[in-house]
């Protein structure tokens, strides 16, 4: 028998690892496939720890799943550039390219793109433009991000021409402040493209005032909005698991805000998309896409 006839035989086709466990993608993901009878192994570590390629490579060799689903966005450069040595291990990994993530982990990259494609964005500067055009060009209120991370973490809102010089701009990108409802759109997109499921949900409390911290949303019928993100899906060749912010400015023109390339936080009320999820893993057992 080979090495590889005895590899194949360790690999547990019950078996999903998720990434990023504590947090709410992977809390719903682990909720989904427990309920359905799948074994699942969780982990925390992080993209940052140096170790971070050898410990996931070693917690995929020992548990021997046969599904991977990352679900922090800060970890999704690190695996998209070792999928190929994650399937070799017969690991699926559904996500988009190492290009698409690196795109859309970047906040400013992707306004400039998608401002170049037509896509409603909010206004945005740089860290590196002057305040004064910063001020000009955005006016009161306006908010800052950081450049890159997940969901709207270290949002700062500013008010007034001073506080633009409390705190330091590096790594920032600036935006014109849009006030409206805001709408998580959650989709699953195939290799070729196509939109397999697409679900919006409305952000409908929010704690604090925070964007990101959601204490509850409701399925909407919102075609708008998922014509926007399906057009800035195609623009970045996105697949997989895809999470898309969209907001309305007060003339209702839907803004795309952010875009997440992995499963949302929000996927159980979406659970549409984890059904895709599920039958894309399933069709490539059949299909025998594992090594």
């Amino acid at each position: 028998m080979t090495q590889k006839m005895k590899m194949a035989k360790t690999i547990h086709h019950n078996n999903i690892l998720i990434t990023g466990v504590r947090g709410p993608a992977g809390r719903s993901a682990v909720s989904y496939f427990k309920a359905r009878s799948f074994s699942v192994t969780g982990t925390d570590i992080r993209s940052d720890d140096p170790d971070f390629t050898a410990l996931l490579m070693d917690i995929i060799r020992r548990e021997r799943p046969s599904l991977l689903i990352p679900t922090l966005t800060e970890d999704l450069p690190v695996i998209s550039s070792i999928k190929r040595e994650i399937e070799w291990e017969g690991c699926t990994v559904l996500m988009s390219s190492p290009t698409a993530i690196e795109i859309a982990n970047d906040r400013l990259k992707t306004a400039m793109i998608m401002a170049g494609h037509g896509i409603a964005v909010p206004k945005f500067c740089d860290e590196v433009t002057p305040v004064d055009i910063i001020v000009d060009k955005l006016g009161f209120p306006m908010l800052s991000k950081p450049r890159t991370g997940s969901g709207n973490r270290k949002v700062s809102v500013y008010r007034r021409y001073e506080e633009l010089f409390e705190t330091t701009r590096e790594g920032l990108i600036f935006q014109e402040y849009i006030s409206g409802t805001v709408f998580n759109l959650n989709m699953f997109i195939d290799r070729g493209g196509s939109i397999l499921s697409a679900v919006v949900l409305e952000k409908t409390a929010l704690n604090s005032g925070s964007r990101d911290s959601v204490l509850s949303v409701e399925r909407v019928d919102r075609p708008d909005i998922v014509k926007l993100g399906t057009k800035a899906a195609g623009i970045l060749n996105l697949e997989g698991p895809v999470e898309m912010d969209i907001g309305l400015r007060n003339n209702f023109t839907p803004v795309l805000l952010d875009i997440n390339a992995r499963l949302g936080r929000n996927s159980l009320f979406a659970w549409e998309i984890l059904d895709c999820l599920l039958d894309a893993w399933k069709r490539s057992l059949l299909a025998g896409n594992i090594r």
